[in-house]
Parts: C-alpha cells; structure tokens; sequence
C-alpha cells in the first residue's frame, strides 16, 4: 500500500491549494504526480507478484495461445511459459503491457 504519510501530505497540500491558494497549482501537480507514480509502481509490484496466475487467467479471459500473446507484447513464447511456470517474472514495458491487457482487454493494444 502506498505510504500513509504521502496520502496525508497530498490531502493536506489539497486544502491549503483549495482554502487559501498557498500552494500553486504547479506545486499541487508536482505532489499528484508522486502521488500517481507510487501508485502505479504498488499496482506493478502486486501485479509481479502473482504474474503467473494472472498471465494464465488472462490468456484464458481472452482465449488466446501463449504464442499469440507473445506476438501482441513483443515477447517470445519461451518467455510467456516461463512466467506461467513462476520461473521468471514479467519486468519493464512487458509488465505494464500485460497489466494495461488485464484491466482494459486486448484492445488496448489492437
């Protein structure tokens, strides 16, 4: 989970910008995007985690092979059965590829 502290540092910054406008607005997006950042990277590491399921969970969602998926996110089949095997994990573009492909479907990238 993303750190508490950030959250509350985000609320306060919020309502100073809101009340009284002593934090600009340059400032405000500056924290929203730290903000966003930690955010997507908790979202990658859970995603990490339990590649191995999910990858095999999406392709049975969008009745796709391993080879098919591969071509879709520039990988190699070798690569889709070894995360399916929890051998290896998912890391970089492929990672948010496949994470994009299980929140929106394939045509996010079709």
């Amino acid at each position: 989970m993303v750190d508490e502290r950030l959250l509350k540092l985000q609320r306060m910054a919020q309502r100073f910008h809101d009340s009284s406008g002593v934090v600009s607005q340059t400032t405000m997006r500056e924290i929203n995007n730290i903000v966003d950042e930690a955010v997507q990277e908790e979202r990658l590491k859970a995603f990490a985690e339990r590649s191995a399921e999910r990858i095999r969970a999406l392709r049975e969602k969008e009745k796709i092979s391993q080879g098919v998926l591969a071509r879709l996110i520039n990988m190699s089949a070798n690569s889709i059965q070894k995360w399916e095997r929890d051998e290896t994990k998912p890391t970089g573009a492929a990672l948010i590829l496949l994470m994009l492909i299980e929140e929106k479907g394939l045509q996010i990238i079709c």
